[in-house]
């Protein structure tokens, strides 16, 4: 289950935005403040639409909390709460989905406000503005019908709201990397892809980076070793930036098989020259687990890299995408480029970004 398509609406600093014939890999690009997180965002939102924390979750990857409501208002475009966010997504599947996300409201009286307020360490004096109680999500299937609804209570911080249609299952596979990933996140993955003997897809990917390696193993104190066929094992530690963030994305595929993998700077982590085999083995990868790849990225080497690589491996090919985004005012527009126009683009050192 595979995104064709994504419709946006009044989410963070987008009015409306739309995106169309996705691929099995696509890369966002443009400018700063074009909207590129937040469009990886909407994806992750209506990915995981039966979970009323999302919106906490993507405050959190900022570095941001929603602990009352003025925190909320972020999320939606203007601060304005009267403007409902919405997403629409259609699949490979001739499936689509939809959510929205609306404000609820507290009915409690100034001194119940008062109390919560002394507890909470906020000031008494913006007591009189406090009126949201927390957000709702209404999910939507193929036929418009509400399949779900649950809100998120940000005082009690706990879901609320809940129902749910006793036909609802979810069915799509999807998993969010932050621009940095640690070891200490990756080992649970390798820990259950060793534990279910699911690791040579990795190493035979793995090794399009470095050839010798032979093996992969977990050792006392959660130290991942590789093993390249020398008298010890290696920690992965001293193997460089390259090999973790590279394992981190191939441990992702393979606990997301055949759905959707959100990567917010695919670059990070990748020195310039190591872009090519990287992206050679995240192409490998994605074919393998039949994994949608979707990415933002700032980094000219990155898109030259990802078309150079795509070239070598599917020289016909038209499974990529580069979507640079772009603002004028109010306007969202998403500019797609094919992997032969890509390539095209490149030759003549047009400015792909």
């Amino acid at each position: 289950m595979q995104y064709q398509s994504l419709t946006i609406e009044n989410f963070r600093g987008i009015k409306k935005f739309e995106i169309d014939d996705l691929k099995r890999v696509n890369l966002l690009v443009g400018r700063n403040n074009c909207g590129k997180t937040s469009v990886l965002e909407a994806f992750f939102l209506l990915s995981g639409m039966s979970n009323a924390r999302m919106p906490i979750y993507i405050q959190n990857f900022r570095g941001l909390d929603i602990a009352t409501e003025k925190d909320i208002l972020s999320i939606f475009k203007d601060l304005d709460l009267n403007k409902r966010i919405f997403f629409k997504g259609k699949f490979n599947n001739n499936k689509q989905r939809s959510l929205t996300i609306e404000p609820f409201y507290t009915d409690n009286n100034i001194q119940d406000l008062k109390e919560q307020k002394v507890h909470s360490n906020y000031a008494a004096s913006t007591i009189s503005e406090r009126s949201i109680q927390g957000i709702n999500l209404y999910c939507r299937d193929n036929k418009n019908k509400l399949i779900r609804q649950e809100g998120f209570d940000v005082w009690k911080k706990q879901i609320v709201n809940a129902q749910v249609s006793s036909s609802y299952k979810e069915t799509l596979q999807f998993a969010f990397l932050h621009s940095n990933v640690s070891i200490s996140q990756i080992m649970p993955a390798v820990n259950n892809l060793t534990v279910q003997k699911k690791l040579d897809t990795i190493i035979s990917v793995l090794k399009k980076i470095e050839p010798n390696i032979t093996d992969i193993r977990i050792g006392t104190n959660d130290i991942i070793y590789i093993d390249v066929g020398g008298n010890n094992l290696l920690p992965i530690n001293i193997m460089g930036d390259g090999i973790i963030r590279t394992l981190g994305f191939l441990t992702s595929f393979a606990e997301t098989k055949n759905g959707v993998v959100l990567i917010d700077e695919i670059e990070n982590g990748l020195h310039y020259s190591s872009l090519k085999t990287a992206w050679n083995a995240i192409l490998t990868a994605c074919k393998a687990y039949n994994v949608q790849l979707i990415a933002t990225t700032h980094s000219y080497e990155a898109i030259e890299a990802l078309s150079n690589a795509y070239t070598e491996i599917e020289p016909k090919g038209d499974d990529i995408r580069l979507y640079r985004l772009d603002k004028d005012g109010e306007s969202h527009k998403a500019y797609a480029a094919s992997a032969r126009e890509l390539k095209a683009g490149i030759e003549k050192n047009f400015e792909a970004r």
